[in-house]
């Protein structure tokens, strides 16, 4: 499993969604498919799942608005350009 399918997973998981209902290019929050409990959880996940740390100052819908995106941010992050 990718990295996309396994948040993706998740998402779907957490927001009870069909498969077609998000992609690696959904707008989760701009959509409304998650709200700020989804927010709490997909953090705590792609921490624990990532190894990285979100800081307070990263949740932006620029790194966490779709599943490209995130992937992005955790790139980022892994490189060390915090």
């Amino acid at each position: 499993m990718t990295d996309a399918e396994t948040i993706l997973e998740f998402i779907r998981e957490e927001a009870d969604l069909e498969d077609d209902e998000a992609n690696a290019d959904t707008s989760l929050f701009r959509d409304q498919l998650l709200d700020s409990m989804n927010l709490t959880a997909l953090i705590v996940f792609l921490e624990e799942t990532f190894s990285i740390k979100v800081k307070p100052m990263d949740i932006v819908f620029e790194n966490l608005d779709t599943v490209n995106h995130m992937l992005a941010y955790i790139a980022r992050k892994k490189a060390g350009d915090d």
